[in-house]
């Protein structure tokens, strides 16, 4: 699935936990945050820590992979 907003990204976080059973007080215990920081992270807000959210989702056996978009005709080489 490709994700292009915070919102996104937090509704598969809470739908994963979700399927694990898991309260977000349990995952945030895992994670070392605030119940509260999981609900923020799980509604989308922009503002959560890069570091806490890759921790979450190796918690949630979750993976993110960036892919490039593929070259347009009208891009040029980079400069050496």
């Amino acid at each position: 699935m490709r994700i292009h907003t915070a919102e996104l990204l937090g509704e598969q976080v809470r739908d994963r936990r979700k399927r694990l059973g898991w309260s977000q007080s349990f995952l945030a215990e895992k994670v070392g945050v605030s119940r509260l920081w999981v609900g923020q992270f799980e509604k989308g807000k922009s503002s959560v820590e890069l570091g806490l959210v890759l921790q979450t989702l190796r918690e949630l056996g979750l993976s993110l992979e960036i892919t490039l978009p593929r070259a347009s005709p009208f891009e040029t080489a980079p400069l050496p």
